[in-house]
């Protein structure tokens, strides 16, 4: 606004230059109450040039807006509210409970008596069958001296039935180069307990005896023999025995009379 005033006086005092001398002009712009007035005193002479100054105008500077800096203002703190305070219970005394031990009732003692029956011994397998190789020959004793000559080689097979740990029958056969005795219905004693697993024995049979010499005849007598087995279970065994062969009336001197065997068997039944 104040610019606009400033260019219309100009403007005015313009056109004031050109008119008469001793002109006086008056303006009230824009019906304010401010008034203007400009008195001129020009005289015109010929030939002069007149230069009109215009007043100093006053212009008031527009204001200028300057924006305040932005006040950081901190966000409220809240505060936790404090804990309630802790109410502490008085102590509380508990009179112990009397204790009562009552003093145990006395232990009872039973004595019984047990009877621990021992297994019978396994009684050995029923049929024996065994083979004892071994050497005879031919015994002489005298009053002074006592021989074994004649030795030779002899093989021996025999038979047992065991009837019980304690007795058993038995039957055998021993084949030489120059004879053969068969000895039959014989008994053999187990002198050692049942449970042993070795076991001595004596032994006796009624025997027969053939020579090459005399193909026809056969010699009976008996034979007596003592032993040792040697059992393995039930069913194997180790025998060692020694025979001693008696024949009547002197008979057949070249058959052996004393025999030694080694030899094993196995056990069925």
């Amino acid at each position: 606004m104040r610019k606009l005033q400033a260019a219309v006086v100009v403007s005015v005092l313009m056109v004031a230059g050109v008119a008469s001398a001793q002109s006086h002009v008056e303006l009230n712009l824009f019906g304010s109450s401010s008034s203007l007035s400009f008195g001129f005193g020009v005289h015109h002479h010929a030939r002069r040039r007149v230069v009109v100054t215009p007043p100093a105008v006053y212009v008031q500077p527009a204001p200028v807006y300057v924006q305040p800096a932005p006040v950081y203002v901190p966000p409220p703190v809240v505060m936790a509210p404090p804990p309630p305070p802790m109410v502490q219970a008085p102590p509380v005394s508990v009179a112990p409970t009397p204790v009562v031990v009552q003093p145990a009732p006395p232990v009872r003692v039973e004595t019984r008596t047990v009877t621990v029956t021992q297994p019978a011994p396994e009684r050995p397998a029923l049929i024996g069958v065994k083979y004892t190789p071994g050497l005879s020959g031919i015994f002489t004793a005298s009053s002074s001296s006592v021989g074994f000559s004649g030795a030779r080689f002899t093989h021996s097979a025999g038979l047992e039935a065991r009837l019980s740990r304690w007795v058993a029958l038995r039957s055998d056969v021993e084949l030489r180069n120059d004879s053969r005795s068969f000895d039959v219905i014989g008994a053999k004693v187990w002198l050692a307990g049942a449970d042993w697993k070795v076991k001595p024995y004596l032994s006796a049979s009624l025997s027969g005896t053939m020579t090459d010499s005399r193909p026809n005849a056969l010699s009976v007598g008996v034979v007596g023999a003592g032993g040792l087995n040697v059992f393995f279970g039930r069913h194997f065994f180790l025998e060692a025995e020694v025979r001693y062969r008696a024949l009547p009336n002197a008979c057949c001197s070249e058959v052996p009379q004393l025999t030694g065997v080694v030899g094993g068997g196995v056990a069925f039944f």
